[in-house]
């Protein structure tokens, strides 16, 4: 059994619901409802696909496991030519973890590492950004290495999103800084103004192996979200 999604433009909310469906397919697959298998498909590969004359949903996830992600991968420099041209139409800059943090959460002058070309993603814009991870705490989602691209300041809620995060309290063990990606949650109470303040923020990984980084009182209040991640490009393992 297959539950497959294509996908023409990828969006903040695209992979939390891609996890949910996968993980639905995994404890549907514990039933005695059958095997289930989860299939996300970009629309320019499924194009691609059924042009050379893919015929089934194994074909297709036999063809797209054979994609190398090198050539989305490719760092461009600064200097490139391409980079004036195609500047968040297909490409999207790339910062180490603290010079995103510094970059967008203070306005610090940082050093761009260079381009990568993410035309897979969909529809780029100015608020968007690339960042490689650190560790395995947010494993199977993110894997140490990978390619992670995020949303800058991003509106609305934050609970249950992956975010990069700049934070007041104990370095990460991973990023050796006040900084991280996790999964973000929190509580809340009413102040005395009629507005609101955090009591409590968590910044949980989604491996086990690992304990959340938790926040109150005056820390909580510190918090503050660089981005949002999108998506996850993988990098070439």
């Amino acid at each position: 059994m297959w539950l497959a999604e294509t996908k023409g433009e990828v969006r903040p909310n695209t992979a939390v619901k891609s996890e949910a469906a996968r993980l639905w397919c995994e404890k549907m697959s514990a039933t005695n409802y059958g095997l289930w298998h989860y299939l996300f498909v970009p629309q320019k590969k499924l194009e691609v696909a059924l042009a050379s004359n893919v015929k089934s949903l194994v074909e297709l996830a036999e063809r797209l496991a054979a994609v190398k992600p090198e050539p989305q991968l490719s760092l461009i420099s600064i200097e490139d030519v391409r980079v004036k041209r195609e500047a968040f139409k297909t490409l999207l800059p790339l910062y180490s973890l603290k010079a995103a943090a510094g970059y967008f959460g203070n306005a610090e002058p940082v050093e761009l590492e260079g381009w990568i070309e993410a035309d897979s993603v969909g529809r780029l814009d100015e608020g968007m950004f690339i960042c490689r991870a650190i560790g395995s705490s947010m494993e199977p989602t993110i894997h140490d290495g990978d390619y992670v691209v995020f949303r800058a300041k991003p509106a609305g809620t934050r609970q249950g999103k992956t975010v990069l995060v700049q934070y007041r309290g104990p370095a990460d063990p991973e990023t050796g800084g006040s900084f991280t990606v996790k999964r973000y949650s929190s509580e809340k109470i009413t102040s005395a103004d009629g507005g609101w303040k955090h009591t409590q923020i968590a910044l949980s990984p989604t491996n086990p192996a690992y304990h959340p980084i938790v926040l109150t009182d005056d820390d909580a209040e510190q918090v503050e979200v660089i981005g949002e991640m999108v998506t996850v490009l993988r990098s070439a393992r």
